[in-house]
């Protein structure tokens, strides 16, 4: 061995010689026939057992450079999809046959051959797991050798299969690791990267909370554009450490670290999967890996569910199957995960038989291609999908596809836009090759758009409180033709909803968009149908309409129904001059499915029951929404979050909800108060009155007012409809979140007795609804409308108030300035305002700005920071740079990835003069002026927030009090940045002289992240005139030290609004010339931007309770000292310096938890606590408390029962409960109904109830 590698040095022709020494395998694999150059390597070849050996990244680069020249001319490819960060070459192998020579203009490895699924295998992606680097060349020359032998398994494989062998993902690591290391060394040991980071917790996630950086991990970076250039059907990403086949999914919402069983839509399939594997394992088939310190863990049939197994958050292989429509799975080979070399040769034989059964699974399933049926041309990226599984695939760029499925029968659709989806049912999938399903698409013929002109209505701006008449109800004209009613009457599943959308969508592409607004628990979409005859854009003036479906899984005729009116209005456009007017002059979206996951669960025939009423999470979506009366305790559901920011979104004016169960139009408010059954006005009763007959004297039945009176046969509802909360109690509903928090106008429509009739009754419904349905979609033009628009430059104003006199509830404008008001007939006093935080002593408006993705909506989970400038009115530098930051971000949106992902992620709040009374009369050039630095009444503001100003609030100057109450005091940011002038350093808390500075070391990091980023702030020498000699080092002083003093807005953002505060003097002039704020705004550029960067890092937390309950309110105390509270959803962020920490969680009613972190400077870290139940009542053993209870409760039982008798033998007048309601009918009347079981939506009938209480959570439930 020896000679032979210091021949390699002189010699460069032996390198094929000594591959072969290296790799060649035993003698019972070689073939029968060789080809020459093949045996005559193996004539020198050394005894099999010294063949496998560890390969540092020199050694594995010249092995796999001497394998590529072995081979037979076609058959391998070598080369490199990236660098590590040591710029070590991330090499991959492709073994297929057919390769042609390469070509310049292809990507690195070639292009993909049409017809042959592609599979990859990824090892060594933790550094030190090393025993996929030896494995793979072992297996990639086994099938050189069986190529040349002519082994007919070898031979079909490669003929078939296009594959990529990537031995070392983190060959950086391996250099680290150490041989025979079986428990890993950490990020010391070789793990990591060299950056530090773990390249399995690096990928984007779908269920993280953001995007992830890639810049640190460049290997990770290069395997995603990889990726993205191929369409790998199937994957290995081969470890250490156990022995099991773990698959997708590898985390959940919750993260919780273990015992979640996440599934996939594909989980039969991972689990056929994993299995194959696993099965021809002798140590993993067993179940029982029997690794040291690990005895006791058995994994059935030697494979796991890997976040069963264990949470991993950022995992590759959950990446490959959402994002890449890859299959992989995680193969965990041995208990050591660097065994020694004298282990690989039975290393290798454990899993030679499962990597080759393992590649072979890539040709199950079905396949084939789609094809134009005009011209026969592939069509690239057409969609797959497979009823009943919520994960499409797409068709590779010569429309070839393949299907991964488990043996069954299918049905299967092929679609693209352009073309009339086809649907092949029942195909037969058998064990072994896929079944060859072959798709021909007729493209979609278009009748020329109709030439109709929408009429418009010139802007009519509110300027002043003027009498305004709403306009009268216009009747619905009468048609002049038959329109075209739909056909499709059926029960449509979730993948026949999708296949439905999407062919309405390429039909009709110009009046039509299909989008979604997020996802279900189970990842099914949540689409819309947007019909516009602009589709995709807000028309100024143009009102926005929406009907939501089937919010409840089992109530489906709403969701029907909403398909039948998409059929309805495409096909009748341009040529019914009801539905054409009606699309011309309104947006309309319809969703007809909010709860599809619960769908799937619900049975046809279903007349009043429960089953998928709730979500997946067992939530009942319309009680999860935020509710003006009731605190709803229950976790925000995806769908809900969905729809809520839907709603933040779009400025819809009008909304109907759809359910079943009854039928009756029900308008808010839905709950009130005393959470009882009575009569609950919204502002807008006479309008909701309105809308809801609106509807209902369209439908005969609804408006007779006795629905169902087989069922509920005293429930009466006059004119079909009803007032929520006096019908019953709903807190938590989406119709009055409608209502309360967007300017949106919701009523619940009930639209039958059955919630799940059978299919052949649908066109009833159909008939009974098709003139309600339109009639209402009308009202949304009743009313009032204009627009809002800035006096001096004509623009619209966004968010100004219209106020209706004597109606207390408001509406905004849009972004164009346009409102819409809904009203009933009247003359009525509207006023339109705008305004900021607040006003100055002067009136001036207090401007705040926010910068989002989402403005004005609630996101806890994302980081907040509030930049603040002009707080001294005579140092205006830092109001103008903050207008050309918010210029510069707004500008760079969606064309910059940087700053996009900026303002995606971040909520940016920007006050650019707080002081705009001492602006107005500050002096440009004044560089010492002090002309303007105070308020109109001579307060120096940075002076007046004081450590009372709670308790003399009204004595506080009113620019001081709008940013107190408006923004410091919502104790909702993460971060805040204020602005001024005279000097070029960066203060931190405190101002006031104290002793001691409690975080000191975050708030002097904060400040030295601004400083280190300024061009010349950090080397420490303002150089201002009469300061020449000043020096503070770094840039960074605390502000007690540098100008002392009380009442600084700095100090009181961080004790009483719990958020760290810097001041970043922009430079020694207070007032520079017009002229130099360009330079200014390039020395400060990359500081403020570096801001809305670090806000992220520090700690992201969730704390929750072991049933997975969001705690909000729970106290986070960091290092003793600092303490922040979590939000809504248990989520809080605070900035940490970089360095361990320790976090004490306290919330009343559980025991106090202490965590440890340790903070990067380069990234966030994230923290996930669970609470446990406090063990201590009263200060007393929690045992003994419910004891006594149990004790005092059985006794109270036992008198009741014996006083209950006696009365019983004294009256035998009443025999019963029932029989003294009927005697006190008039008295319990209320009561009755509220508490009737017989009522379909009783919230205390047994359906509602969850049963898995324990005495222990009932004794304390009823005592509040």
């Amino acid at each position: 061995m020896a000679s032979a590698a210091r021949g390699l040095r002189v010699m460069p022709r032996l390198l094929p010689l000594f591959c072969a020494l290296l790799l060649l395998p035993p003698p019972s694999l070689q073939g029968p026939a060789r080809a020459p150059h093949i045996k005559k390597a193996e004539a020198a070849a050394a005894a099999p057992g010294e063949a496998l050996r560890y390969l540092h990244s020199a050694e594995l680069g010249e092995a796999l450079r001497a394998l590529e020249a072995t081979a037979p001319p076609g058959l391998v490819r070598l080369f490199s999809i990236g660098q590590s960060v040591e710029k070590r070459p991330l090499w991959v192998l492709r073994l297929t046959a057919g390769l042609g020579p390469e070509r310049p203009e292809e990507p690195p490895g070639g292009a993909a051959l049409p017809g042959r699924p592609q599979v990859k295998l990824v090892g060594n992606m933790h550094g030190d797991e090393p025993l996929a680097r030896p494995l793979l060349l072992r297996l990639a020359w086994e099938l050189l050798l069986g190529w040349a032998g002519g082994d007919e398994r070898i031979v079909r494989l490669l003929n078939t299969t296009d594959l990529y062998l990537l031995p070392s993902l983190n060959p950086d690591g391996f250099e680290r690791a150490r041989e025979g290391d079986c428990g890993g060394g950490g990020a010391e040991g070789g793990r990591e990267n060299s950056r530090g980071r773990d390249l399995n917790r690096s990928f984007p996630d779908q269920f993280g909370d953001a995007e992830p950086n890639l810049e640190p991990v460049p290997e990770v970076k290069a395997l995603i554009e990889w990726m993205r250039r191929n369409r790998f059907l199937l994957s290995g990403n081969l470890h250490g450490g156990s022995v099991v086949a773990s698959y997708p999914y590898d985390d959940s919402p919750t993260h919780r670290l273990t015992g979640v069983y996440s599934k996939s839509a594909d989980d039969e399939v991972f689990k056929y999967l994993a299995k194959a594997y696993a099965s021809h394992h002798p140590i993993m088939r067993t179940g029982k890996p029997n690794c040291p310190g690990e005895e006791a863990e058995t994994f059935p049939d030697g494979i796991t569910n890997g976040a069963q197994w264990y949470d991993v958050e950022g995992g590759m292989q959950d990446y490959n199957y959402v994002w890449a429509n890859c299959f992989e799975i995680t193969l965990e080979l041995s208990c050591c995960k660097y065994p020694p070399t004298s282990e690989l040769p039975k290393e290798w034989e454990n899993n030679r038989e499962s990597l080759l059964a393992f590649i072979e699974k890539v040709h199950i399933g079905v396949k084939g291609f789609v094809r134009d049926a005009v011209t026969g041309a592939g069509l690239d990226n057409a969609t797959i999908a497979v009823a009943g599984i919520a994960h499409n695939i797409t068709a590779g760029r010569f429309g070839d596809y393949h299907r991964l499925l488990v043996p069954g029968t299918y049905n299967v659709t092929a679609f693209v836009t352009g073309y009339t989806p086809v649907t092949k049912e029942n195909i037969e999938v058998k064990e072994g090759d896929a079944t060859e399903v072959n798709f021909s698409l007729q493209p979609t013929v278009m009748p020329p758009a109709p030439n109709a002109t929408q009429a418009t209505a010139a802007p009519a701006p509110v300027t002043a409180i003027t009498p305004t008449p709403a306009q009268a109800e216009a009747s619905h004209p009468t048609p002049v033709h038959q329109p075209i009613q739909p056909v499709d009457f059926r029960h449509h599943h979730f993948s026949d909803m999708e296949i439905f959308l999407r062919r309405y969508a390429n039909e009709y592409p110009s009046i039509t968009r299909l989008y979604s607004v997020g996802k279900s628990v189970e990842l099914r979409e949540l689409y819309v149908m947007e019909i516009s005859d602009n589709p995709g854009v807000h028309e100024a003036g143009e009102p926005e309409f929406k009907y939501i479906g089937n919010m409840h899984g089992n109530e489906v005729v709403g969701r029907e129904l909403l398909l039948n009116l998409i059929e309805y209005l495409c096909k009748n456009f341009g040529t019914d001059p009801e539905v054409t007017d009606l699309v011309q002059s309104t947006r309309i979206h319809i969703m007809p499915s909010m709860n599809p996951d619960g769908y799937e669960k619900s049975q046809e025939g279903d007349k009043g029951g429960t089953v998928g009423r709730n979500n997946s999470n067992n939530y009942d979506l319309n009680r999860n929404f935020p509710d003006q009366f009731v605190h709803v305790t229950d976790p925000t559901q995806p769908e809900t979050h969905a729809v809520m920011a839907w709603l933040k979104s779009y400025p819809f004016v009008l909304s109907a909800n759809l359910h079943g169960g009854s039928l009756v139009v029900n308008y808010p408010f839905d709950d009130d108060e005393q959470g009882i059954a009575i009569y609950s006005k919204s502002p807008d009763d006479a309008v909701f009155q309105k809308l809801a007959l609106a509807y209902s004297k369209e439908n005969a039945k609804m408006y007779q007012g006795s629905p169902c009176k087989d069922m509920y046969p005293t429930e009466y509802f006059p004119h079909g409809i009803t007032n929520g909360a006096q019908w019953y109690n709903v807190p938590g509903g989406m119709q009055d979140w409608n209502y309360l928090h967007t300017n949106c106008f919701e009523v619940t429509i009930e639209l039958g007795c059955v919630k799940y009739p059978k299919a052949e009754e649908l066109p009833k419904y159909w008939a009974q609804n098709r003139r309600s349905l339109l009639q209402f979609m009308k009202q949304v033009h009743q009313g009032v409308w204009g627009f809002v628009l800035d006096a001096v430059d004509k623009r619209g104003i966004l968010n100004a108030t219209i106020s209706v006199a004597d109606i207390n509830h408001p509406v905004t404008t849009y972004k164009d300035g346009d409102f819409w008001r809904l009203l009933v007939p009247g003359t009525y006093k509207i006023t339109a305002s705008a305004r900021g935080l607040g006003q100055s002593v002067e009136f001036r408006q207090i401007w705040s700005l926010e910068i989002s993705n989402k403005p004005n909506e609630s996101e806890p989970e994302e980081p907040k920071i509030r930049f603040v400038a002009g707080i001294h009115g005579n140092a205006p530098v830092g109001t103008e740079l903050l207008l050309t930051l918010a210029e510069f971000l707004c500008m760079n949106y969606k064309k910059n990835d940087a700053i996009t992902k900026l303002i995606d992620r971040t909520r940016i709040v920007i006050v650019p003069s707080l002081n705009p009374d001492g602006r107005e009369i500050a002096q440009e050039r004044g560089c010492t002026s002090k002309i303007g630095q105070t308020n109109a009444h001579g307060r120096d503001l940075d002076t007046d927030f004081t450590s009372n100003y709670t308790r003399y609030s009204a004595a506080r100057e009113p620019e001081t009090k709008a940013i107190v109450e408006n923004l410091i005091l919502k104790h909702d940011f993460s971060l805040s940045v204020a602005l001024d002038g005279g000097s070029l350093l960066v203060t931190y808390p405190y101002d006031k002289p104290t002793q001691s500075v409690e975080n000191k070391e975050t708030l002097k990091h904060l400040a030295s992240v601004y400083a280190n980023n300024h061009p010349v702030m950090h080397l420490g020498q303002p150089g201002c005139p009469n300061k020449s000699d000043e020096n503070i080092p770094g840039g960074v002083i605390r502000g007690s030290e540098w100008h002392s003093h009380l009442g600084s807005m700095k100090d009181f953002s961080v004790t009483f609004g719990q958020c760290p505060e810097i001041t970043v003097y922009t430079g020694c002039c207070y007032f520079p010339s017009a002229g130099q704020l360009p330079g200014l705004w390039a020395d400060h550029r990359k500081s403020l931007l570096s801001m809305l960067v670090e806000v992220h890092k520090g700690v992201h937390g969730i704390v929750q309770d072991k049933s997975g309950r969001a705690i909000s309110k729970a106290a986070i105390v960091l290092n003793e000292g600092l303490r922040v509270y979590t939000k809504e959803g248990g989520y809080f962020h605070v900035l940490l310096a970089p360095g361990f920490h320790s976090i004490d969680a306290t919330a009343s009613g559980y025991q106090q938890k202490h965590v440890k972190v340790f903070v990067r400077d380069d990234a966030p870290s994230s923290v996930f606590i669970v609470f446990d139940t406090e063990n201590r009542i009263f200060g007393l053993p929690r045992e003994l408390v419910i004891t006594v209870a149990g004790a005092s409760m059985s006794a109270l039982v036992l008198t009741a029962c014996i006083i209950w008798c006696v009365c019983s033998i004294k009256s035998n007048r009443h025999k019963d409960g029932f029989h003294r309601l009927r005697q006190h009918h008039d008295d319990y009347e209320d009561e009755i109904r509220m508490m009737s079981t017989g009522s379909k939506k009783s919230l205390l009938s047994h359906e509602f109830q969850d049963e898995t209480d324990t005495e222990e959570e009932t004794l304390y439930s009823s005592k509040h």
